[in-house]
């Protein structure tokens, strides 16, 4: 029975976590590309991420709860009633993103060199922010549409939409950054502008794909009372998640950018690094969240408990094989992303963080998931306000400047954050259990 269980969730969890795998694989041969015009290109490069994931916390969150109301009623009956939700979804972010990126857009420069940019890499910096600013409003919309494919476990088709427009991305930034023929070299701003293509057309990809599957259906793009009613209290309670974890994110990355060009850069490469692993997980995070929603969907407490036993035993396997080949290889792995005035064995020790962050990371993120499937938003959102931004930034700040640690500093916050977050996840988790079936049914009513 165990193996069945195992099977449906990996069915959902490894296209879901193959597309977060190809994805940042994708995206990090963008910043390869980009480190190997030296230090600053990197630096300018990353220090829109933090602006990129404010805007993206908005719609991420939108599209969570768009894919935990869809998971509920996954079957050809409630496709009428998935579809309302998504049109609805779309014209909500359609007209919340436009606002903020029109914000982000007008002050952007101030808003880069707040996260910490400097006048030596400013100029680059806005050469490719401009651009991605449009990239991440496409993506924000494609989250809308792919979190109703996610809601019906269609994790396939999202990951080969996914990589399809990440590899248009590649060839297009291959070409423009270096030029070829008579395109001319652009440097970071090809990269930013090969996104905006790439992320077109997984938008249009995405559209295409669910008007064929009926998900287009006549009904109003309009959101009404009921609309509201449903999505509100799920969105209140990501937001405050998302928001507080970005809002810690942001003064983290602030931080770090203070230390300088190449302590940055070097930051930002684990940090991709890092990332690779955590979009791994996230997919199996995802299965958790569907899986849980659709065993609440059903009343079955019996998937319930069996899905959670898979989500959490298959992440443990994943975290040792992630923590052995990162902490043997990972001068190797650091060297595929050096750039001029970058060496790997600056990077060796905040490489051993990256290796061991992989446990407490995957335990926090299907912990959070199967409570967010669960019906408890609230609890994930509590125990996020209080670690990211609030003892993420305490702990970074006595580190870094009363302890005078430097990078070694961040990253020794980076963990203890994560470590707290997976506790928090697993206390929950058993309170949650302690509670019983009626009432975590009766609480989802």
């Amino acid at each position: 029975m165990t193996n069945s269980y195992n099977k449906s969730y990996l069915k959902i969890a490894l296209p879901a976590a193959f597309e977060g795998l190809f994805m940042i694989l994708l995206a990090s041969t963008d910043l390869i590309m980009v480190g190997t015009l030296g230090a600053f290109p990197i630096a300018a490069v990353s220090i829109f991420a933090q602006p990129r994931l404010v805007l993206l916390c908005f719609s991420r969150s939108l599209a969570s709860s768009v894919t935990l109301l869809v998971s509920r009623k996954a079957d050809e009956a409630g496709k009428e009633a998935a579809s309302s939700i998504m049109k609805k979804s779309l014209t909500v972010c359609a007209l919340l993103l436009g606002m903020l990126h029109i914000l982000f857009f007008l002050f952007l420069e101030d808003i880069l060199y707040l996260m910490g940019a400097t006048p030596d890499y400013i100029s680059l910096a806005m050469d490719y922010s401009v651009p991605a600013l449009i990239a991440t409003y496409f993506t924000s919309l494609t989250l809308i549409l792919q979190a109703v494919q996610l809601g019906y476990g269609k994790t396939a088709v999202i990951m080969k939409t996914n990589v399809a427009g990440n590899i248009i991305n590649v060839i297009l930034n291959f070409i423009l950054i270096f030029g070829i023929g008579p395109v001319p070299a652009m440097g970071v701003a090809g990269a930013a502008i090969g996104t905006v293509f790439a992320t077109l057309f997984t938008l249009i990809a995405t559209a295409a794909i669910l008007r064929g599957d009926g998900f287009f259906a006549e009904s109003s793009y309009v959101p009404d009372k009921d609309y509201f009613r449903q999505i509100l209290p799920i969105f209140g309670s990501i937001l405050s998640e998302q928001g507080s974890e970005r809002a810690g994110m942001v003064i983290f990355s602030r931080m770090a950018a203070g230390l300088g060009p190449i302590p940055f850069a070097i930051h930002s490469v684990c940090m991709n690094i890092c990332d690779i692993y955590w979009d791994f997980i996230t997919g199996f995070g995802k299965a958790s969240m569907v899986t849980a929603g659709q065993s609440c969907g059903r009343g079955s407490e019996e998937d319930w408990k069996a899905y959670k036993k898979s989500g959490m035993r298959l992440s443990f396997y994943m975290s040792c094989a992630v923590f052995v080949l990162t902490l043997i290889f990972r001068n190797e792995i650091f060297t595929i992303y050096s750039g001029d005035g970058i060496a790997p064995e600056a990077a060796s020790i905040i490489m051993i963080f990256v290796a061991f962050v992989s446990f407490p990371e995957a335990y926090g993120v299907i912990g959070s998931s199967i409570l967010r499937g669960s019906g408890r938003t609230a609890e994930v959102a509590a125990y996020s306000f209080f670690s990211v931004p609030l003892l993420r930034p305490i702990m970074t700040g006595l580190f870094l400047y009363g302890f005078g640690l430097g990078l070694t500093g961040v990253w020794m916050a980076l963990v203890l954050d994560q470590m707290i977050r997976a506790t928090c996840a697993i206390y929950f988790m058993r309170k949650l259990k302690a509670r019983g079936w009626d009432r975590i049914l009766a609480d989802m009513a």
